[in-house]
């Protein structure tokens, strides 16, 4: 067994079938600027995925299991590099740490690798990476949701969760000014053009913990990862704790 099947929800096999559809807008028009920016079109908007019974999260370690991707992921790149550590291997000790905190406060946990389940779903979707300054000097963490978000005001309140804890637990500056466009459109977020990624209406997020060029930054990183996982999982539980009801045990089952 993989562990991209070890980490599938029941009901979603990492290998379950996908159709796109066959000429969505963006992939039908022209090679181009136009193409590319039918892509950040917002995707309709969705239902609020928010079933009945314990709460799920998906951790994602960021480029963990990169070479395990699938032909259409196979422009993943490995990641950055710093203090003498691959970017994947800090994002898989983060997410197992935040994994556990998560666990032991009811919370049901999928550690997810580069590859995620197709049409994933869970109460929450949390990519977990570190970021890699080739000037050496940006420093900070950052939390982005989809560009496209079917459910951004909910997105935004787990963008808005995640800063306020991540912040007072790990005391770092908020790098806000950096978020890109590789983080606001990112490809497990693309449910338009991938079938390896998050259903609409699953509240998701990137989170940058920290830079691996930055000596101040390692030293949190790698010196405390236990209050790095601990802003991510307060973060989490803090969103949860406010979302609204579920609906009656007679609606939807989990997917």
């Amino acid at each position: 067994m993989s562990p991209t099947d070890r980490a599938s929800p029941p009901g979603v096999p990492a290998d379950a079938g996908c159709e796109l559809p066959e000429a969505p807008a963006p992939l039908s028009l022209p090679d181009g600027p136009d193409r590319w920016r039918a892509f950040r079109e917002p995707l309709p908007q969705a239902p609020l995925w928010n079933p009945p019974g314990r709460k799920r999260v998906g951790l994602q370690a960021g480029h963990w299991l990169v070479e395990e991707s699938p032909p259409e992921l196979g422009r993943l790149q490995p990641g950055a590099v710093g203090g003498g550590k691959q970017e994947w291997e800090v994002n898989l000790d983060l997410a197992q740490r935040a994994k556990l905190l998560l666990e032991e406060a009811g919370v049901e946990v999928d550690l997810l690798p580069s590859t995620i389940p197709v049409r994933y779903r869970a109460n929450a979707f949390v990519a977990i990476h570190a970021d890699g300054d080739p000037a050496g000097a940006a420093r900070g963490f950052k939390v982005a949701r989809p560009g496209f978000s079917s459910i951004p005001d909910v997105d935004d309140q787990l963008v808005a969760a995640l800063n306020a804890a991540y912040g007072t637990a790990t005391a770092l500056p908020r790098d806000d000014e950096h978020i890109s466009l590789r983080m606001r459109f990112y490809y497990a977020f693309n449910s338009r053009r991938y079938c390896h990624a998050v259903a609409p209406g699953v509240p998701q997020v990137i989170v940058e913990a920290g830079y691996l060029t930055s000596a101040a930054d390692r030293a949190l990183l790698f010196g405390d990862p236990v209050s790095v996982a601990r802003g991510i999982a307060n973060g989490v539980l803090a969103f949860l704790a406010a979302l609204p009801p579920p609906p009656s045990s007679s609606g939807p089952a989990r997917g």
